[in-house]
């Protein structure tokens, strides 16, 4: 193993903290907590295929997950264990977007009650445009009061870490 100047000062500082009232500590480092990017609800692939539906033609289907702890939000933000790797379902009750990319907006009343904690509103990205250079995190800046709505669309999947 190599031992670098941030990790020996790191283990310099636990070591001189650990008599610290309240302190944990983390030796070895949890590698798992070190590598998540976010949790989200992962769709089944039959839930991806429904949505993929709604893609107009020259756009790419992205649709995924519905992200519940951003990135943004994930260091120091775990869920609870009984939550990961659970069945949930969502409802996408309207779709809104621009000329960079297309979400489907999940209605909080009719799905399950989902810990969420980053995203703007809750959605799932459907489709990006490369003609306009879209990309997925690009929905985040979309406002879900200009949501066109649709027939409720339901959704299932699993809740998962993923890591980078």
């Amino acid at each position: 193993m190599k031992l670098t100047r941030k990790k020996l000062r790191q283990l310099i500082i636990e070591a001189i903290r650990q008599t610290e009232p309240g302190y944990h500590i983390s030796y070895p480092p949890d590698t798992k907590a070190m590598k998540l990017n976010y949790t989200a609800l992962v769709l089944d692939p039959q839930s991806q295929q429904i949505l993929a539906q709604h893609t107009p033609p020259g756009w790419k289907p992205v649709s995924h997950h519905m992200t519940m702890i951003a990135p943004t939000h994930q260091k120091g933000s775990r869920l609870p264990e009984q939550y990961l790797n659970q069945p949930a379902t969502i409802v996408i009750s309207g779709i809104v977007g621009d000329d960079r990319v297309m979400a489907g907006v999940v209605d909080e009343l009719q799905s399950d009650n989902l810990p969420i904690k980053g995203p703007n509103f809750p959605h799932v990205t459907i489709c990006t445009n490369p003609a306009t250079k879209g990309k997925p995190f690009h929905s985040n800046q979309l406002d879900p009061s200009m949501a066109q709505p649709i027939q409720p669309i339901v959704l299932t999947g699993t809740i998962q870490e993923i890591l980078r």
